[in-house]
């Protein structure tokens, strides 16, 4: 048996899961059929080569002060659950649950059985994976049903989850740029928008995903869109905040200075920032103006500001804050910990859109080459009621819209992503 201390980062999404499911959504598709059986034994060797994908959170004491992930040599209890399609409605109801931390493994997997080729879909808790540990866990699948050894590469699961020794400022002068980021970030958040809910329902936690897939001409479009030093990134993320300006003209919402997206950050080091299943998602957030109506613009302010937080590291301020160990003055760290809205348990952002890049997944051996990849990250509440996940692979973009049915129903996460991809082609 193996202990791991939970890591701030892990902490948030432990947290924030009593209010919201806090799931991760992987899924792949390959050209022919997979065999259940066989599958399944290659979930659990992929298991077997990455401990936190079978951790559980050891139950706590009443004096305990910090959470324990507890790795034992095999999980609790494994079932692949095979449907036979639609995925639709099956893929709904998996991403609507929340995986049990308290028994092992933290994600929960199907097996639907489509004609034009079988899809594998993981629902992975947040706590324990990030979308970067999702696409890593479902190599290692690939590689076990093929055959294959798992290539693992990268520290041990203890040294990369060293956060303050990864990421932290080493002195005042690099927390300098951090500080100013969040500080920037409140005066940004006065007046921001919220998504005007469509048909959504006032029970239950139920997440509704719609997909979008752009062909490679349509790709090759919108990269002929990108301003100069801009990135495919810095578009769709533009993109998204003018979709929401969209859908919210002419409806009843409070009037709003600013659209704010969250942006995952993989903060794992360059050597390895495709491997090491944990969670490494740390956030920043990227602000556009309500009153920008074109592409162009709201990229090019987008540009500008991935760019500067690039630079600067500003994506550790988290650790820096959260972090046991670190050497930020006390009453420094009480003033910027008040600020976060991760430790007050509320996302204050108006909607969430993390990107994988583009992905290699190996084939699934006899079942054949993986021909679509999908990933959605968890809308954060109803009050940030739609999150995008975006993955390349090949020359195609595959983009998952994922609704919180408290505030929208199916037909308007649809709608929502007809929408964007409007704007992404014609904006």
């Amino acid at each position: 048996m193996q202990e791991l201390r939970v890591t701030s980062l892990d902490e948030a999404f432990v947290n924030l899961a009593n209010d919201a499911v806090m799931s991760v959504h992987f899924e792949v598709r390959v050209a022919g059929r997979l065999d259940a059986d066989k599958l399944t034994r290659a979930i659990k060797e992929a298991m077997a080569a990455h401990p936190l994908s079978r951790a559980r959170l050891r139950a706590p004491t009443l004096g305990t002060r910090t959470l324990t992930w507890q790795i034992d040599d095999e999980a609790d209890f494994f079932a692949l659950e095979v449907v036979d399609g639609p995925a639709g409605p099956a893929r709904d109801r998996l991403q609507s649950l929340s995986p049990d931390l308290s028994a092992s493994p933290p994600f929960r997997a199907m097996l639907v059985r489509e004609d034009g080729g079988d899809r594998l879909i993981l629902n992975c808790h947040h706590a324990a994976f990030d979308g970067m540990s999702a696409m890593r866990f479902t190599t290692s699948i690939a590689q076990a049903y093929a055959g294959d050894p798992i290539d693992l590469d990268g520290p041990t699961l203890e040294d990369a989850r060293n956060l303050r020794k990864l990421v932290g400022s080493r002195s005042i002068e690099d927390l300098k740029p951090r500080v100013a980021k969040v500080g920037k970030d409140i005066l940004n958040r006065r007046r921001i928008a919220r998504l005007a809910p469509e048909g959504g329902m006032q029970t239950g936690r139920d997440h509704i995903v719609s997909h979008l897939k752009l062909t490679a001409d349509e790709v090759a479009t919108v990269s002929g869109k990108r301003p100069k030093g801009a990135t495919l990134n810095d578009v769709a993320i533009a993109a998204h905040a003018l979709t929401i300006i969209g859908w919210n003209a002419g409806r009843d919402v409070k009037p709003a200075d600013t659209v704010s997206v969250l942006m995952p950050v993989n903060l794992r080091a360059k050597e390895w920032s495709n491997h090491v299943v944990s969670n490494f998602a740390s956030y920043l957030t990227i602000f556009v103006p309500t009153d920008v109506t074109d592409l162009t613009t709201a990229t090019e302010i987008v540009r500008d500001e991935t760019q500067l937080v690039k630079e600067n590291g500003a994506a550790g301020w988290i650790v820096d804050i959260l972090e046991p160990g670190n050497k930020l003055p006390a009453a420094l760290k009480r003033g910027l910990t008040s600020m976060l809205p991760l430790v007050e348990r509320q996302f204050v952002e108006t909607t969430a859109l993390s990107n994988l890049g583009r992905l290699a997944i190996p084939d699934f051996g006899d079942a054949g080459a993986v021909t679509e990849a999908w990933f959605s990250p968890p809308p954060l509440s109803p009050t940030v009621p739609i999150a995008l996940g975006v993955a390349g692979l090949g020359r195609e973009l595959f983009l998952g819209f994922r609704g919180d049915r408290r505030a929208l129903d199916a037909t308007a996460v649809d709608r929502f992503a007809a929408s964007y991809r409007t704007t992404l082609l014609e904006g």
